[in-house]
């Protein structure tokens, strides 16, 4: 064998090095995403554990569609201040879900619902905080997610325990 022939082998070599080291740094990449959105949906699920959600989210379900901001205020504090840990809530999940750090299928699945529900009674008093105090950017993700959900029907569609009846977990090897 010439050196010809070896300094070809050792291209070629150097050529499958490189093309099997990136192939592996893009899978580990998508690895490294799907860590993160699993994260993200984790973290989600322990925002909507913990008391203070439980407790906003009863009494602002409780409340009709498009109240005002003068007949929330004039429930009490209590109803201001559940108001204020939801909406916020979940303008970080818009935002969060925007930028794809959490899927929004997973998203939709576990409170699809609740957030086009908690936005049809609160979108009022948004409209109203937006112009009263020049604020147009209040509650901009809240809203955003809600449509989102509602421009996919989420209200419409049938619950998981009827559209996923016949579903069976996957086999695994």
């Amino acid at each position: 064998m010439n050196w010809e022939a070896v300094t070809a082998l050792s291209t070629a070599f150097t050529g499958v090095v490189i093309l099997i080291t990136a192939l592996v740094g893009v899978n580990q990449l998508g690895q490294m995403r799907r860590q993160r959105r699993d994260a993200g949906a984790v973290e989600l699920v322990r925002s909507l554990q913990d008391q203070d959600f439980s407790r906003s989210f009863e009494l602002i379900m409780g409340l009709a569609p498009d109240i005002s901001s003068r007949e929330l205020h004039a429930l009490g504090h209590e109803y201001v201040a559940a108001l204020t840990v939801i909406a916020f809530r979940f303008e970080t999940l818009g935002a969060l879900v925007y930028r794809d750090t959490i899927s929004f299928d997973v998203t939709e699945d576990l409170i699809g619902g609740a957030v086009v529900s908690i936005w049809q009674r609160v979108r009022t008093i948004a409209k109203e905080t937006r112009e009263g105090q020049r604020w147009p950017m209040y509650l901009e993700w809240f809203q955003w997610l809600a449509e989102q959900f509602e421009k996919r029907g989420r209200l419409e569609k049938a619950p998981a325990h009827l559209s996923h009846r016949d579903w069976t977990p996957p086999a695994r090897i």
